[in-house]
């Protein structure tokens, strides 16, 4: 007994050691996980056609993932990245060509500001002061879009290195998938109920959060889109595809889309407009998220939504984007394990001998 209670803290600090190694490379390795499990009825379903020859099978299912689901992200990638370039370019011509002036002087020159202006104590020559800087901000954005886009659209070492692994996981998920399973089963010290349990929950929890985060992201696109159509955005579908994008980044998420759009429609001088999209996307398009992530996420699963909220957000902030994938397949899988060991505490205690 004492040398397994040995080679178990042994096995531990390997463990420990070895996930310390790959830290920069585990996010890759989660999501194609993640990945293989959700792709895995197709994978089954491919394998039974081919009369499981599971090489051909594995082949083919990745195949199939590669050009329905990455193939066409990356294309519209490229496409929006292309856009926004274009856009940028855009608001450049129009700031040195001064079409905006005009409109940002009015803007500037507004009563309300005027008397914030006085109030302070301010003089007149701080509205012209206002006008540079206005001009100067939006051109600065503007210059430093068009120089980033490409370049975050580019290939970096990190990321190639980063999809070999996330495709090397994928391939050994999908067609050893089994065997891991079975693998955990023999090694865990909890009985093959209790085993089955928790990697029934770790599935489950895995896809709720895919699967939230995939329908949160279109249904604020969608709503962020009727929002700008109605208040007369040019490019509202761009502006729709970006909403999407971007509402997977913590934090700020759609933000970076609405005030960029509802700042160009004050220069345009619309400022009903502009504060249209303002409320539109406070009231609505913001709402969607919280509304619909958390629900998803439990799933049918009595887990409360207060451990979900903790969960992604202490997640957010101990592994970064990935995060609010683990944190909330952790705090159900601890949850799990405590409502297995308050099992086991409820059983009467077994006789020996």
């Amino acid at each position: 007994m004492e040398s397994r209670n040995v080679l178990v803290r042994i096995l531990l600090l390997a463990l420990a050691a070895t996930v310390w190694l790959v830290r920069d490379w585990l996010d890759a390795v989660l999501v194609a996980a993640v990945v293989a499990m959700l792709a895995w009825p197709l994978h089954e379903r491919i394998a039974a056609s081919l009369g499981r020859r599971r090489r051909l099978g594995t082949a083919l299912t990745l195949l199939g993932l590669v050009l329905g689901l990455f193939a066409p992200l990356a294309l519209l990638g490229l496409v929006v990245g292309r856009e926004v370039v274009i856009l940028a370019n855009e608001v450049i011509d129009k700031v040195q060509l001064g079409t905006w002036d005009g409109y940002l002087r009015e803007l500037l020159r507004a009563a309300p500001l005027q008397d914030l202006i006085r109030a302070a104590g301010g003089r007149t020559e701080i509205t012209e002061q206002l006008e540079a800087s206005a001009r100067t901000g939006i051109l600065t954005v503007a210059t430093t879009v068009t120089g980033n886009v490409p370049g975050l659209l580019g290939v970096t070492a990190t990321a190639v290195v980063k999809v070999v692994v996330f495709l090397l996981a994928l391939t050994t998920f999908v067609h050893r998938g089994p065997e891991g399973i079975a693998w955990a089963r023999r090694v865990s010290p909890l009985s093959p109920d209790h085993t089955n349990r928790l990697l029934g929950v770790f599935a489950e929890f895995a896809r709720n959060v895919v699967l939230a985060g995939l329908v949160a992201g279109l249904s604020q696109g969608l709503v962020a889109t009727l929002g700008f159509w109605l208040a007369g955005v040019e490019r509202t579908l761009l502006f729709g595809v970006l909403t999407a994008v971007f509402a997977y980044v913590p934090l700020v998420g759609t933000t970076l889309v609405w005030l960029p759009v509802a700042l160009l429609l004050l220069a345009e001088g619309r400022p009903g407009a502009a504060a249209f999209v303002a409320v539109w996307s406070l009231a609505l398009t913001g709402t969607v998220d919280n509304l619909i992530r958390p629900i998803i996420v439990r799933g049918k699963s009595d887990v409360p939504l207060l451990l979900v909220f903790l969960g992604a957000f202490g997640g957010l902030g101990t592994f970064g984007v990935i995060g609010l994938l683990v944190g909330p397949v952790m705090v159900a899988v601890l949850l799990a394990l405590f409502r297995i060991y308050e099992e086991e505490l409820a059983q009467p205690p077994h006789d020996v001998g």
